[in-house]
């Protein structure tokens, strides 16, 4: 292909700087390339009886072009689905964002566009409507997590077009009968604590009703008592800063445990605010700890003690269970890389020490 050849296409698709004006079309393509559009088309579903000259031209002016494939335009010339929806809730949380782009990357390494679509977690009726006004249409599967037992049954008697792969354990990981009803994060804080000579703990626990809360809380509660430990309190927040404050300003001062475990970071931070507020210090006269590993949760003061959770391998694992959904569904074999499942762990920072009897 000369530089003449390919030049026409190249000023449709650039500016006279040499930046992009608009997307490349298959157009584009097929001019740069000096082939017809419908060689451009064969090449791109995968038809093999195409030259090894036409083949090297055509890949060639893609690269030159940028040229990315409309999903959409595919699944019409093809009918086969290149939409995955993600039904998500929270997006300001730490673990659905980072699920989320954990598994917008691996729909895009399968060739599947991903979209999000946000439902409220307060409001059932408002995430019904959401979702009949949602077009399934070009869908070939859906991930939803459904932290809630009310979204749960939403989603469990909502009709889908397409293979729906649900989570709703809370955390976004393997599904609700890979793991049990044990946190295994919690029982490393819960031993942590007692290693450290703690023998009574408080729990700021997150929300009624979301089955991370129960599963944390329960853990949290046995694991103590297997331990000998007592538990001085239960107190549910709504995984806010501002309710982990309000919780720990409500505790009578002398009434207050050697330690306390936060069902995650945000509401450890007010805890950790609020204590300082009147004159509690930490870890001097109380531990605290947290869960998720926030990307500030190293420059609390004091640095938060908490529990990393690989979201990111979360998604990962979601969006293969869903592509293996997908593959069974149409009788087509898939093989797949296996997602590497990272187990939580705890990370040990200056907000949890020794109980002061024990200094």
């Amino acid at each position: 292909m000369t530089t003449s050849d390919a030049s026409p296409s190249r000023d449709r698709a650039r500016s006279g700087n040499g930046s992009r004006k608009k997307s490349a079309t298959i157009y584009d393509v097929a001019a740069a390339a000096g082939v017809s559009t419908q060689t451009v088309t064969r090449y791109m579903n995968g038809f093999t009886g195409i030259s090894p000259k036409t083949r090297a031209k055509v890949e060639q002016a893609m690269r030159e072009l940028a040229y990315r494939p409309d999903p959409v335009a595919r699944a019409l010339r093809t009918r086969t689905p290149t939409r995955l929806l993600l039904f998500v809730h929270e997006l300001a949380e730490a673990g659905p964002i980072n699920i989320v782009r954990a598994a917008s990357r691996a729909a895009a390494d399968a060739d599947y566009v991903l979209e999000i679509v946000d439902l409220d977690t307060d409001d059932s009726d408002a995430s019904r409507q959401i979702l009949q006004r949602t077009d399934q249409s070009y869908v070939a599967g859906a991930l939803a997590l459904a932290p809630t037992a009310a979204l749960a049954d939403l989603f469990a008697t909502f009709p889908f077009q397409a293979p729906l792969l649900v989570e709703v354990n809370g955390d976004g990981l393997e599904g609700p009968h890979a793991q049990g009803p044990v946190d295994p994060g919690t029982e490393l804080v819960v031993e942590h604590l007692h290693a450290l000579g703690h023998r009574s703990v408080g729990v700021v626990a997150g929300p009624e009703g979301w089955f991370s809360t129960a599963k944390r809380l329960q853990t949290a509660l046995d694991r103590s008592h297997e331990l000998g430990m007592d538990v001085a309190f239960v107190e549910h927040g709504d995984w806010s800063a501002a309710s982990g404050h309000r919780i720990a300003t409500a505790l009578p001062r002398r009434s207050i445990p050697s330690a306390i475990v936060c069902a995650n970071d945000e509401m450890a931070m007010g805890v950790l605010s609020a204590l300082t507020d009147v004159g509690v210090q930490v870890p001097t006269d109380v531990s605290v700890t947290g869960f998720d590993d926030v990307r500030g949760a190293a420059y609390f003061h004091p640095p938060l003690t908490t529990v990393h959770v690989d979201f990111r391998a979360a998604g990962e694992i979601a969006v293969h269970r869903l592509l293996g959904m997908i593959a069974d569904a149409g009788e087509t074999p898939l093989t797949l890389p296996a997602p590497k499942v990272v187990p939580p762990r705890l990370v040990v920072r200056r907000s949890t020490s020794a109980p002061p009897a024990r200094r």
